[in-house]
């Protein structure tokens, strides 16, 4: 049983673009029936597709290894919902095993150049958190270990803390 990692995505830019990702951000897992009992509203496979020839060969070990070295986390995002949407922009709150899908935001954004894909995450197990943003295939990612951080992330944990709270 993986540690969760909680994450909040939020999706911004231009209203037409932000309703064509929440659109094609709905779907189903390949590693499930296909009888519309499991949609999940943010499936990373309709986002960032796993290839027919690794669905062929099973999830066991090719689609976990697809999976961990595509979008950083096996599953894609557990649990997902919609926690709030406005004008041009969504969030998402889902959590993914193990770690943050920051492999899956650096292989969507570029497919999406007018969005701003901003991600903060902790998994508190292993005692870290971050705050992601990406943008076409600009990557920031900040990440701090929270068990032993050192006196100089002191102060970005707190400036994390102020952008995520």
């Amino acid at each position: 049983m993986p540690n969760w990692c909680n994450n909040n995505l939020r999706v911004f830019g231009p209203e037409a673009d932000v309703q064509r990702f929440k659109e094609q951000a709905t779907g189903q897992s390949p590693w499930h029936k296909e009888d519309g009992t499991d949609q999940n509203i943010l499936n990373f496979h309709n986002l960032v597709p796993i290839p027919p020839e690794v669905i062929a060969a099973g999830y066991d070990p090719a689609g976990f290894e697809w999976e961990r070295n595509n979008w950083g986390c096996k599953w894609g995002a557990c649990s997902a919902s919609l926690a709030d949407e406005w004008e041009g922009t969504l969030i998402y709150a889902f959590e993914t095993a193990w770690s943050p899908p920051v492999p899956f935001l650096e292989k969507l954004a570029p497919q999406w150049p007018a969005l701003t894909f901003l991600l903060d995450y902790e998994e508190m197990g292993m005692g870290f958190k971050g705050i992601t943003k990406v943008r076409g295939d600009a990557v920031e990612d900040h990440c701090l270990d929270l068990c032993n951080p050192l006196p100089s992330q002191l102060k970005k944990i707190e400036a994390i803390d102020h952008v995520i709270n």
